[in-house]
This record gives C-alpha cells, structure tokens and sequence, in this order.
C-alpha cells in the first residue's frame, strides 16, 4: 500500500484533518502544514489514534495546547495530535483527610487538555491557593506541567499530588505520585509519557485574597509581556534566578531586533514575537542571533523554553 493511500484510509477511519496548517493551532502562528491532524475529545478516541498508528507504522507527534511551540515551515510529517480538547470541567474531589495539616487542603482535578486559565479560574471561584502565579499564562494544564510552567517565586510542581498518563509505547494507562517525578526549572522529565489529567493539591485561604492576588498577577502580566501579539511565551530560560535571560538580551542591545516578520520585543526582551506572517526560520534566525551575542558579551549561553518540532 502507498503512504498516501495509507494516509487517505487512516485520515477516513478517525476522520482527520489533511495537510492542516499548524500556523493556526499555535500561538507563534507559525508553522507548515501536518500530513494528518486529530483533535481528540476523549481518552477513548486518543488511546484508538495511537493504538492505529502504531499498527500502521505512521508517526506520531503530542501537541498540548501549542503555546510553546515552534513547527517548522515544511510542517510535520505522519500523524500529529492535539489535546487541547480533551478536557472537561475541573471539580473538587471528595478527601479522605487523616490529618490535621490536610484539613486545610482541597485536591482538584482537571484534564491534560484544559486550559490552565480555565483552572486557575477554578480554583479562585472555590477559594483554593496555590495557581494564583499562573494567572495569565496559557496553553493547557497538561502543557504547563511538562514545562513545569512558573515564575522566579513559584512553579506548578509544588502543587502536583499526582498525574495520569497514557505511555505513548505501551499504550498503558499509569498514575505517578508527586514524588515519583523528575521536575526541574522548566521541565518535567517523562519521556514518551502523554499527560491526560492530574490532581492538585491547593489550600484554602480567603477568597478576596486570592482574586486580589490573582489580579495582580495578570495586571503585572499584562504591563510586562507583549500579551496582544503572536508568540510562544518567553522564549529562553533563565541562566539564574539572579540572571534573567531578558536582561541579557536587553543589555546586549537586542531589544527591537528584527528579522522579517520576527522581533525580539520591545516590551520584553525575552519574548520573540511575530509581527508580521514570520516565518520559523525567522524566528530560528533571530534565536541564533541572540545565542551568539550574548555568549559573546557574557560567555552565557542562553537555552530555549521553546520546543521546535517539524522537519
């Protein structure tokens, strides 16, 4: 059988999207196009996508929510996934509370696809503490999770009972406890693992204080990032906490750098943002640029938050 006669029965059996560009499932709305996209809505339907791709050899590419993203111009070839709508509502789950430090705790749950703006949200309408930081980022719970999603002061790990997830080779379902799991700045180590829900742990506390928290956090969001333009978020990790990658790139004289459509903010010099239909190899230019000039001027050399997939 010919690939595209494969592609053609498989994209009919789960009917898939064909040569989807990617520039509009991600927030650099960049990208080429995807030979077969799936937007899976359940567990059911995921688990079938990659039980059928593995049968027929077709490879496969886990998209979350496609904020930390960059797809490269030719696109990505087989099948990619997007879980951004396997979701349901988040709801508090029933404690079976032993002691007394835990009388304070309540343990939410929410999807891998959800959006964590839809569970920040959440847990502010209950009172619960613990997501006021997350405030206005976006992408999904699943997505903030595997990049362990944060700020200088707090990340999401702290708040993580346990996670669900399907391993994306054995096609079998696990539960890993909190303490089973490799977090570290930025990044949660589980390889070929594909997060589908999680439990959190949050605190209660007054709920005018945790929207007054929650408000100042997207307020600060809002006045220090280029929130009203295309990009996938900060875009290289920070040295230290006493280093940031945005000052870096500031002092080396970066900021309002531009090549085509892609601009280092003038805003925030960490964001890179798409001004104008940029292209990847823009962005990537612009990337280099910066890794060059700042090893350069500092000996620093900067690491990307931001994940490149495609051919």
């Amino acid at each position: 059988m010919t690939r595209d006669k494969k592609y053609k029965q498989f994209r009919e059996a789960f009917n898939l999207l064909a040569r989807e560009p990617l520039s509009k499932h991600t927030s650099f709305r960049v990208g080429g196009p995807a030979d077969l996209l799936a937007l899976p809505r359940d567990r059911q339907t995921l688990t079938a996508l990659l039980t059928a791709a593995k049968k027929e050899s077709l490879p496969f590419t886990i998209i979350g929510g496609g904020t930390n993203t960059l797809v490269s111009d030719k696109g990505v070839r087989g099948l990619v996934i997007i879980l951004k709508a396997l979701k349901s509502s988040p709801r508090i789950l029933e404690n079976n509370k032993t002691k007394k430090s835990e009388y304070n705790k309540e343990t939410i749950y929410a999807d891998g696809g959800e959006r964590l703006s839809t569970v920040c949200k959440f847990a502010m309408e209950q009172g619960l503490s613990g997501l006021e930081f997350a405030a206005g980022i976006p992408g999904t719970l699943g997505g903030a999770i595997m990049m362990n999603a944060g700020t200088t002061a707090w990340d999401i790990s702290q708040v993580i009972a346990t996670i669900d997830i399907i391993d994306s080779k054995t096609l079998t379902y696990q539960t890993i406890a909190r303490k089973d799991l490799s977090f570290s700045y930025r990044q949660l180590c589980l390889p070929d693992k594909i997060i589908i829900g999680a439990h959190l742990t949050l605190t209660k506390a007054d709920p005018a204080g945790i929207k007054k928290a929650f408000a100042q956090s997207l307020k600060s969001k809002n006045t220090s990032q280029p929130v009203s333009l295309a990009s996938a978020g900060c875009f290289f990790k920070n040295p230290s906490v006493h280093t940031p990658a945005g000052k870096l790139i500031e002092e080396a004289g970066l900021k309002g750098k531009q090549i085509n459509g892609a601009q280092i903010s003038n805003i925030h010099a960490n964001f890179i943002v798409n001004t104008n239909n940029a292209r990847c190899e823009d962005i990537l230019a612009l990337k280099k640029l910066v890794q060059k000039t700042v090893f350069e001027k500092y000996r620093i050399k900067l690491e990307t938050e931001v994940k490149v997939t495609g051919e």
